[in-house]
């Protein structure tokens, strides 16, 4: 696949960008007017950290990879109009798994734009669980607890989402939710996503470009401000299938499987 920064054509559209908060007093950190979407900017004097399409055949530029439960992680030739190799996730509809990703360590604090392109295959099922597809994940809180991302891209139903956490004291965690528009399957999607990361002074900010076209945006406190930067996942993660969490739901379907490929991260 492709890079995405700066290359993509110019798209006409007007996207709704609605913003869902927990509390009202978080209002002023997640809303926004409605925006119409431009092409993806270049970064401007950049340097990429981490970049892999691939082609090594392996998963060896990432941390780590991480399979609960009976799914897989492999490096294919890409589907449906893709070039070269990509990495194929599948986590299988029998009660015992619910994630297949990779991960890569902490960049550091600052700006960021998080390129990458991923492909939901034409027969993927619709479903009200929430599927993550791209993360940025925190640590455990003070209290030794687990937490929600603080970035996330999901799918539910037919609809791309992002969510954002942070903290309003040491435990509790507050949501936004941005629309991010209708899922198209199978077709390959070039996203950006221009992080700036919110410090304990300073506010936050989420930009991303799905199709060199910008489907939404977030302004405001966007982690847990702990000692590392949140560090960057990709793959399939359904939290609802965690056995663990005993929430019943119907097993015996068929895999959910996802690709991705083209991940260049530029700091700037």
């Amino acid at each position: 696949m492709s890079r995405l920064p700066g290359r993509l054509a110019a798209a006409v559209l007007t996207a709704a960008l609605a913003v869902t908060a927990a509390p009202a007093h978080a209002a002023a950190h997640a809303a926004a007017p409605a925006v119409v979407s431009a092409p993806v900017p270049a970064v401007v004097s950049g340097t990429d950290v981490f970049t892999d399409g691939f082609e090594s055949g392996t998963l060896s530029a990432w941390t780590r990879q991480r399979v609960d439960g009976n799914g897989s992680i492999t490096v294919a030739p890409a589907p449906a109009g893709g070039s070269g190799q990509a990495a194929r996730f599948t986590v299988p509809n029998d009660g015992a798994s619910y994630r297949s990703e990779v991960a890569v360590n902490s960049l550091g604090w600052g700006s960021y734009r998080f390129a990458l392109a991923d492909y939901l295959p034409a027969d993927w099922v619709r479903t009200p669980t929430e599927t993550i597809l791209a993360q940025w994940h925190g640590y455990p809180l003070a209290d030794g607890s687990d937490t929600k991302p603080p970035i996330a891209l999901t799918v539910k139903d037919g609809s791309w989402r992002l969510k954002v956490h942070w903290l309003t004291d040491p435990s509790t965690v507050q949501e936004a939710v941005v629309p991010l528009g209708d899922v198209q399957f199978g077709h390959w999607n070039q996203w950006a996503f221009d992080i700036t990361w919110s410090t304990d002074t300073t506010p936050g900010a989420v930009t991303v470009y799905r199709d060199g076209v910008q489907v939404g945006a977030y302004s405001g406190l966007n982690n847990y401000h702990q000692n590392q930067s949140p560090y960057f996942k990709t793959g399939i993660y359904r939290a609802n299938w965690n056995p663990a969490k005993n929430i019943p739901y119907p097993t015996g379907g068929p895999d959910v499987v996802a690709w991705s490929d083209s991940v260049v991260v530029t700091r700037y």
